[in-house]
């Protein structure tokens, strides 16, 4: 683990358990519980998304169309019958070393999908949880954020909004758990 990488997970340990216990609770044996897990994630990451397309997310990493996963939440949550609120995107244009620590958080839970999807009934729709990720595509990531966030002071800008991107889910996990409890 390179220590640009370590300091992204220590910083950000705590934001992230919380994410995953409040995620937790979702039972993805019911439809209902599924559908508000996949619509407060699409809350999270929609406006996450359209803020590293407007800051340039492709200079940072040229692969930045394949890592994005909106259409597939969009199109899980459209054979649902759910149509998500639009993406806020009022946030400034963020600079690269805060669009690293979103990307590390974005990346971070397409792992994590992988773990999820093995809850969810067959016949239900899982192109976001099941997105593929390719080996090379998580190493390839942090090798990027290790010679951008050269600086200690850069790091600290990612992990700052690395935690803010935590805050996202756990803010829509929050308010969509509460709507199926």
């Amino acid at each position: 683990m390179t220590p640009t990488h370590r300091r992204l997970r220590e910083a950000t340990s705590a934001a992230h358990e919380r994410v995953d216990a409040l995620f937790g609770r979702f039972d993805l044996q019911r439809r209902a519980d599924y559908a508000a897990l996949l619509a407060a994630h699409a809350e999270a990451l929609l406006p996450v998304e359209a803020l590293l397309d407007r800051g340039g997310a492709e200079a940072l990493t040229a692969d930045w169309p394949q890592r994005r996963r909106g259409d597939e939440i969009l199109a899980d949550l459209d054979a649902l019958g759910i149509t998500p609120a639009p993406a806020e995107t009022g946030d400034s244009v963020p600079e690269p070393a805060a669009m690293a620590g979103m990307l590390y958080v974005l990346e971070g839970s397409r792992l994590g999908g992988r773990f999820l999807v093995r809850s969810v009934p067959e016949h239900w729709p899982k192109a976001y949880l099941a997105s593929p990720q390719p080996s090379h595509m998580w190493p390839e990531l942090l090798a990027k954020l290790d010679s951008l966030l050269y600086d200690p002071t850069l790091v600290d800008v990612a992990v700052t909004a690395a935690n803010q991107t935590f805050g996202r889910f756990e803010a829509a996990g929050a308010r969509w758990l509460g709507k199926v409890s």
